[in-house]
């Protein structure tokens, strides 16, 4: 019963090692694709129709969300909800107001990551 009770104590052990590691992943974070697709829909609401700059906020739109799936973080929680609120914009037809809140979203994903700030505050 006693070598049970260890075994079990040493695999629960391992996998919340495991865990700890793998939350610091979403530090490195690429969103190049992302930024491509926002910068397309950019450049159609400001050149382009109004049905057209929908239909590329949109496709921006379920990449971030799919990409959300997947990429859990702070930031990408940010980007995705102004890419939504540019692409419900723009199918209210207010392209500027629109295309200032994926401009938004472009500015978030160049800035990079934020230095870790560890300890109780001041």
């Amino acid at each position: 019963m006693k070598l049970r009770n260890l075994f079990l104590t040493l695999l629960l052990s391992l996998f919340s090692i495991g865990s700890a590691l793998a939350a610091g992943s979403p530090m490195n974070e690429d969103f190049t694709e992302l930024a491509a697709l926002t910068q397309k829909a950019v450049t159609t609401g400001k050149t382009g129709t109004v049905e057209a700059f929908a239909a590329d906020a949109e496709v921006a739109f379920k990449f971030s969300k799919e990409k959300l799936t997947t990429l859990t973080s702070p930031a990408m929680q940010r980007i995705t909800s102004k890419i939504k609120t540019g692409m419900n914009e723009a199918k209210a037809g207010k392209v500027p107001e629109a295309t200032a809140a994926l401009e938004e979203a472009l500015a978030m994903m160049k800035e990079g990551p934020k230095a870790q700030k560890f300890g109780g505050g001041s």
